[in-house]
């Protein structure tokens, strides 16, 4: 706080100071006063009061900042309250006592609320295990059987397990806990391995890979956990499924490509980029700026049914966490082109 703006806080205390002087150089010389003695007098006065507004200034002044700091929310709020001085005045006291009420009370919820979020995580990691069992019996089952209708029942199985693992890794993106472990990875094994898991899928849909962008013989490496980049990579095979190509609607086979290169060679800024590409409906201007956000579903999640819009908000809350960037381009009825680079040093993990 400036000493401007602290003596505008004053105002009132000024003006009646002021009034005081003037009424001292009116009434001294009336009960016969000399002039000189009420000059004197006026000045003392003067003199003690800039002094007191200064020393009380000076007193307030760091407090005063602390609270601007806080105010402005720069940082951690908390940590500038524990830093903030505890002031000699009894207004300044008062504050302070309710700020440290204040933040500790916000640590009592932070804790409770931390301790809730690992009890939901508990809980769901507790269902999926216990729900995999059924669903292993059911596809054991279906298995043995034949005909349209067993084919039909384990596409819908294979469903509920695909939004059963949605929901652990869900549960796992919004725990405060290091679920993940980076590593460094071959990203010719982790497509690899992302196509394997969808293989069923893929095939049923008449999906064709071409791996042929990825240079095995290189062997270019990557930090992540490589659980979480399948299921990452899994995301993104399941929307090229989704939203593929049909020949007879689109006069065009579908087709899911892979591709990477390394940008920025030598340098600081150096990066392995990932593409993943489908040739199927695409994505519209209007819904491209969007499709990361948390339950949007745009134009093609309502006409192609069965799209929670959750997909996507994985992939990049995932992303973000492992400090990997995801992005997306599209042009609609030509193809999508999803992006993920990964830095070449092991750090900025979220």
């Amino acid at each position: 706080m400036s000493l401007l703006a602290y003596l505008r806080s004053r105002s009132l205390r000024l003006a009646c100071f002021v009034t005081m002087v003037a009424l001292l150089a009116v009434m001294l010389p009336v009960i016969g006063v000399e002039p000189e003695a009420t000059g004197l007098v006026a000045l003392l006065v003067t003199v003690l009061e800039l002094v007191s507004l200064v020393w009380e200034w000076l007193r307030e002044r760091s407090f005063a900042r602390g609270l601007a700091g806080l105010a402005e929310g720069a940082g951690d709020v908390l940590d500038i309250a524990d830093a903030l001085p505890e002031p000699s005045y009894p207004e300044g006291e008062l504050a302070w006592d309710a700020l440290q009420s204040v933040a500790q009370a916000s640590r009592r919820g932070g804790a409770e609320l931390e301790e809730e979020m690992r009890d939901y995580r508990r809980y769901v990691e507790l269902w999926v295990h216990e729900i995999k069992t059924p669903l292993a019996a059911m596809n054991l089952t279906l298995a043995n059987s034949r005909g349209e209708e067993a084919r039909s029942l384990s596409r819908e199985v294979a469903r509920v397990e695909a939004d059963v693992e949605n929901a652990l890794y869900y549960a796992r993106s919004t725990s405060v806990a290091e679920d993940y472990l980076l590593r460094r990875c071959d990203l010719d094994e982790l497509v690899r391995d992302a196509v394997k898991s969808r293989a069923r899928s893929l095939i049923e849909a008449r999906v064709a890979v071409d791996l042929a962008g990825l240079d095995g013989d290189e062997g270019l490496w990557v930090f992540c956990d490589p659980k979480w980049m399948v299921f990452i990579l899994g995301q993104l095979i399941d929307n090229a499924v989704r939203y593929r190509a049909v020949p007879e609607r689109d006069g065009r086979a579908a087709r899911l490509c892979f591709s990477a290169s390394v940008e920025g060679i030598g340098s600081a800024g150096e990066r392995v980029v990932l593409n993943v590409t489908d040739n199927g409906c695409g994505i519209s201007e209007a819904d491209l700026g969007r499709v990361f956000e948390r339950g949007f579903t745009g134009t093609n999640g309502r006409t192609h049914g069965h799209s929670t819009g959750m997909g996507l908000y994985l992939v990049r809350t995932l992303c973000e966490k492992m400090g990997l960037a995801v992005c997306a381009s599209s042009a609609a009825g030509v193809g999508t082109t999803m992006g993920i680079a990964f830095p070449r040093e092991r750090s900025r993990a979220v």
